[in-house]
């Protein structure tokens, strides 16, 4: 374990540590509470291409309140006193769909089975997130795979994503960022191959 591993678990797991020892004296401190950071609206152009979001699937240990930490190769830990707050899948969509609207300019972009105009080529995404948490090695993780349909519900493509993104800080806010960092860089790859051949 380096240096920086060994700061980043510390920094991490110290904390609610050492507040669940002084919940033994007093009262339970309040957990803290985490969003994704929004991603800026962008302007609309006449659009050329619809696209879908379907609910994001997360993996079992992803799929709870509490901001996961993989300790080891083998071992995560899921934090009682930092947590999302609001579904992970659902920050995951929201963020994704924010991000390919900014990327893709001219696509209508809207979550699955909302109205989509008419006209044009619609692409449906779909995705399982696998691993979407801090890593002992001081990174943000995101893992997983995706699938690009057509409208009538025909694969196009699949491909696995796995993107590392270095934590600038310690502490839960730094990985909360880091993550959203990561996702966005999904999203990009994602933006990539919806661009190809309709712009």
């Amino acid at each position: 374990m380096t240096p920086r591993t060994r700061g980043l678990a510390f920094s991490l797991l110290l904390g609610p540590f050492l507040l669940g020892l002084s919940g033994c004296t007093g009262s339970d401190p309040a957990p803290s509470s985490y969003l994704l950071p929004a991603t800026a609206p962008t302007q609309q152009y006449p659009t050329a291409l619809a696209i879908t979001v379907a609910p994001i699937g997360v993996a079992g240990h992803l799929d709870s309140d509490g901001i996961v930490l993989q300790l080891n190769d083998i071992e995560v830990y899921q934090a009682r006193q930092h947590r999302w707050a609001e579904d992970l899948g659902k920050q995951l969509q929201q963020q994704l769909r924010q991000r390919l609207a900014l990327s893709l300019p001219r696509a209508q972009v809207v979550g699955k089975g909302q109205p989509l105009l008419g006209g044009v080529p619609v692409r449906d995404i779909r995705i399982q997130v696998s691993r979407f948490q801090g890593h002992h090695d001081g990174m943000a993780l995101a893992e997983g795979q995706w699938q690009l349909l057509d409208g009538r519900g025909r694969l196009l493509k699949q491909a696995g994503f796995r993107v590392e993104q270095p934590l600038t800080d310690d502490g839960y806010p730094a990985l909360v960022r880091a993550l959203a960092a990561a996702w966005d860089q999904v999203a990009d790859q994602l933006a990539a191959e919806l661009s190809v051949g309709w712009r």
